[in-house]
């Protein structure tokens, strides 16, 4: 889809050893979603999730490994984050949940838009912040950089990965450590700031990261390319709270228009009251325990039975209710919006299914010893996931019907034809009136004078022409699709 393609022209750029690309010719034909063309070519998207793809590419020669990296990642650092307050099996076993789970293994980890790196990032800080704090309360004075400086990468990979969402969590995360620095007088420390040297200096290179960035693919410092792209083109506000506005560059093509004067602000008006808030917030709360699992879903409830639990965590539970309730002003209900959220939450369901384990073992005293009662519970849990996963992934291979005669496989596959053809090809694709907008075809790599196929959307005599001509070392072929038969080329 075409948040997926957005990705996917990050990577492509940055494989160009570019962090945008100059104007393309006659590049009104080739706009498209998620994408600005003035003052330079690129996606609107962060740099994170692209800059995995490109390092996958360059490593394996695809771009789908750098999923799997970004999956392996997140594991790792959940597994992290959970020593920092349970022994280590609870720590792989909260990695090989993560690695394993079913919604999160056969969706992120198979589509180019997802939410690994901002769970990777926030779970760097949640586990630093509680590494330091656990220290602190023993009475430790020894001050260590490395925990800092893993806080400094993670609060950088969040930023660069879900800018809003994943800077919310590290902001109210800073804000409820904060009254460890107070009580222990540490920010009139000189040791702890020469120990925090390294995690600030990490954020500060993220920072200037996305500065350079901005300055180059929107000509000021300041303004991200999310919020070029939506003033040139966006109607519906980021926001539910604030008001509609008119595209800075107008809609050419009626795709255009259709997506976002009608699916976005659809969306948007659903949320945009007080009533529509609420039912976006059951939606999400719905969807949430759907994609997460009803045992990761229901946990912060259960820290309500628990005594000691509560007490030492139930601060960080409000502050994940508080975080979900900001997060559902944004009016589109997608997974990786609440991803940074994930972290938390796995550790919490730690919290309590140890809690749950201690009544068990004071209600039944058993011989076992709780060690190994606790690696054979969680042994069972990750066996039964895996199953899961595994099974799901093999039904919907051999048994989704028509999946072969998708949108996207369609367009592989006229790749594929188009590439076995002599010389470079220009395609300008013809929407029918019933056209999903969410399946879109006119996307193109960074370096579009070495691509196979260049993609361009059928639009006036002067634009065709004015395309036609400047392309005119390329095959023009016209693509006519709908989605109820099979697309019809036709050479011009």
């Amino acid at each position: 889809m075409h948040d997926d393609f957005g990705n996917l022209l990050v990577a492509s750029t940055l494989l160009e050893g570019r962090l945008s690309n100059p104007i393309p010719p006659a590049w009104q034909s080739l706009e498209t979603f998620h994408v600005v063309f003035q003052p330079s070519y690129a996606a609107k998207f962060p740099i994170g999730l692209g800059a995995m793809l490109a390092f996958g590419k360059l490593l394996t020669g695809t771009f789908a490994a750098g999923l799997w990296l970004c999956a392996g990642l997140a594991s790792s650092c959940v597994a992290w984050m959970i020593r920092s307050h349970f022994p280590r099996r609870w720590a792989m076993a909260g990695g090989l949940f993560t690695a394993t789970h079913t919604c999160w293994q056969i969706g992120w980890s198979q589509e180019f838009t997802n939410g690994w790196l901002a769970i990777s990032g926030v779970a760097l800080v949640l586990g630093g912040l509680l590494r330091i704090r656990r220290r602190y309360r023993r009475g430790q004075t020894v001050f260590d950089s490395r925990l800092t400086f893993l806080v400094g990468v993670g609060c950088a990979l969040s930023l660069l990965s879900r800018p809003f969402e994943g800077g919310l969590m590290c902001g109210l995360l800073g804000l409820y450590f904060i009254p460890t620095l107070l009580t222990r007088r540490l920010l009139w420390s000189a040791a702890f700031w020469r120990a925090s040297f390294p995690g600030a200096a990490v954020l500060f290179a993220g920072f200037c990261l996305q500065l350079a960035i901005n300055r180059s693919v929107t000509g000021q410092y300041l303004q991200l390319p999310y919020q070029l792209h939506e003033t040139q083109y966006g109607v519906a506000p980021v926001f539910s709270w604030q008001a509609p506005h008119e595209p800075a560059m107008g809609h050419h093509f009626p795709e255009q228009a259709k997506f976002h004067r009608e699916w976005s602000m659809d969306e948007y008006r659903k949320a945009a009251s007080i009533k529509g808030y609420f039912d976006l917030l059951q939606k999400r709360i719905v969807f949430s325990i759907k994609h997460w699992g009803a045992l990761l879903a229901f946990s912060p409830l259960f820290l309500l039975v628990l005594g000691a639990e509560r007490r030492r965590f139930l601060g960080l539970a409000g502050l994940l209710l508080s975080a979900f309730l900001i997060i559902n002003f944004i009016p589109w209900a997608m997974s990786q919006y609440v991803a940074p959220l994930i972290p938390m939450v796995i550790l919490i369901a730690c919290v309590v299914s140890r809690g749950l384990l201690q009544r068990f073992f004071v209600t039944f005293q058993p011989t076992m010893p709780r060690a190994k009662i606790e690696s054979i519970a969680l042994a069972c849990i990750l066996l039964l996931q895996s199953y899961g996963t595994f099974s799901v992934a093999y039904a919907r291979a051999l048994y989704r019907p028509g999946w072969e005669k998708t949108v996207a496989n369609h367009r592989d596959a006229m790749v594929r034809h188009l590439t076995q053809l002599p010389g470079p090809d220009l395609v300008l694709v013809k929407y029918k009136v019933n056209h999903n907008v969410h399946f879109e075809w006119v996307f193109n790599d960074a370096n579009l004078g070495n691509a196979t196929v260049v993609w361009a959307r059928w639009g006036s005599e002067e634009l065709n022409a004015n395309l036609l001509h400047s392309y005119s070392d390329r095959k023009a072929w016209k693509l006519e699709f709908d989605l109820e038969g099979e697309p019809s080329l036709t050479e011009l």
